[in-house]
């Protein structure tokens, strides 16, 4: 049976045991990241925690509405059992009968042939990290090759950090104008959420530092699970982009985690430049589903199209 559990009504113990079982389990549907980063969720639940689906909600003019906060990438339905399109759709439907509005991202074991609301796919390139590092470096793409070449010549310190907070900070402050709907209080929490995570012995700081002047060139804060290595927030300066300090960062990173049987995760991106750079890396485009449906009654509808 599927049902509808309000936020006080989850068992997180069982939720976050279904999610770890998951075929496509994800860091984002874990309780206590959903838990800092959405302003409410509630949850669907199949007989005893068999599959689930957070349901994150925002309520406006008195209507509670789907949304997809901010550094959640994927959400959607996680199953210890295999998936049918008919199962998807199942909880699709039970979502859109509690809420009549939504604008929210799936996960990439969800996409479905029966579809019944408005879908687009959205990239999301990864990178097995399963073998040696030579064998990674052989597989890099020709235009990858040729700029790790080239950096050669520039005098830059990979390095090791813990400090969560800067990482975030400098996120932040660089590329601030990207982020209007985000909020200074929900950076605040995702600090948090990264503080709680390190001391799980989860997170991961690298710096790209100009080894001469010590001026910081590139940071990126990455999160772990059993599976994956999480690309949450990573930052380049302007002069970094000249010295090419990303390529110098990601191929560090890959050299340090290669062979420990985990994915890289580079979290997107449909920005241009930014997938255009995680795709000459990567090694496939694990695209996931992002879905919406307006049965909002008139005239909300027509502010919501």
């Amino acid at each position: 049976m599927l049902k509808h559990l309000l936020h006080s009504e989850i068992d997180k113990v069982k939720w976050n045991h279904c999610i770890s079982k998951s075929d496509h389990a994800l860091l984002y549907a874990e309780a206590e990241y959903l838990d800092a980063l959405a302003v409410n969720w509630d949850a669907l639940v199949l007989n005893d925690y068999e599959s689930v689906m957070p349901l994150c909600w925002k309520s406006k003019w008195g209507i509670n509405y789907l949304y997809q906060p901010p550094f959640v990438q994927q959400s959607g339905i996680f199953s210890t059992k295999p998936l049918s399109d008919i199962v998807v759709q199942q909880f699709i439907n039970a979502a859109a009968m509690h809420f009549k509005f939504a604008e929210i991202s799936l996960n990439y074991g969800n996409f479905s042939s029966n579809f019944n609301c408005t879908v687009a796919a959205r990239n999301n390139f990864i990178m097995s990290l399963e073998s040696e590092y030579e064998k990674t470096f052989n597989n890099y793409k020709p235009y990858i090759r040729e700029r790790l070449n080239r950096l050669k010549k520039f005098n830059m310190k990979y390095q090791v950090s813990d400090d969560t907070n800067r990482a975030i900070n400098f996120y932040q402050k660089t590329y601030g104008n990207r982020f209007n709907g985000i909020s200074n209080q929900t950076f605040e929490r995702f600090k948090s959420l990264s503080r709680q995570y390190q001391q799980k012995g989860r997170t991961i700081v690298r710096e790209v530092k100009e080894d001469s002047t010590q001026e910081l060139l590139a940071i990126v804060l990455l999160i772990k699970d059993e599976k994956r290595i999480y690309n949450l927030a990573s930052t380049v300066t302007e002069k970094g982009k000249k010295l090419l300090a990303n390529y110098f960062l990601y191929d560090n990173i890959f050299q340090e985690f290669s062979a420990q049987g985990l994915c890289f995760d580079f979290e997107g991106s449909d920005l241009p430049g930014v997938s255009y750079f995680y795709e000459k890396f990567a090694d496939n485009n694990q695209s996931y589903p992002f879905v919406k449906w307006n049965n909002l009654p008139w005239p909300l509808k027509i502010f919501k199209r």
